[in-house]
């Protein structure tokens, strides 16, 4: 079953790559969580507040979906445009739509759901080459500070 929340669409436009990581294997995850929150501050301009947890936790759902279920090899990436993160996640099997878990007892198959309820918003697109499951998170604006 596909959440209507998650769009069968491409990821929105203007976002520039701040970092890519390939993934071999699910051992890999834990690099990519410690190098993604490295490089989540050196991306904004704004206050995440709770962004780099959602972030980090959609990213790891995400990629262990790609491995588990994508046919080898994954690449997940960061990007950002002015107060927006966006995280697309790439695995090798363009044919399968990503699915959410229709058994709330069944085990596993969440991922998708959790992605869904921490991101602004979810989607995914097929290319000839694999699918991309994509999530977008808003920065909050940081108001200035003005001393009293």
């Amino acid at each position: 079953m596909v959440d209507t929340r998650i769009t069968a669409a491409p990821a929105p436009d203007g976002f520039r790559e701040v970092r890519s990581w390939p993934l071999l294997t699910i051992d890999e995850l834990a690099a990519l969580r410690g190098d993604l929150e490295a490089n989540l501050p050196a991306a904004r301009s704004a206050s995440l507040d709770e962004v780099p947890e959602s972030v980090l936790l959609v990213a790891s759902e995400l990629a262990t979906n790609a491995i588990e279920h994508g046919g080898g090899p994954a690449a997940v990436r960061l990007l950002a445009r002015e107060g927006e993160f966006l995280l697309d996640v790439a695995d090798r099997t363009p044919s399968s739509a990503p699915q959410v878990a229709e058994d709330p007892s069944a085990r596993g198959g969440f991922g998708l759901l959790l992605a869904a309820r921490l991101a602004d918003a979810v989607g995914w697109y097929a290319t000839s080459a694999g699918k991309h499951v994509w999530a977008t998170f808003t920065a909050a604006r940081r108001e200035p500070v003005v001393p009293v």
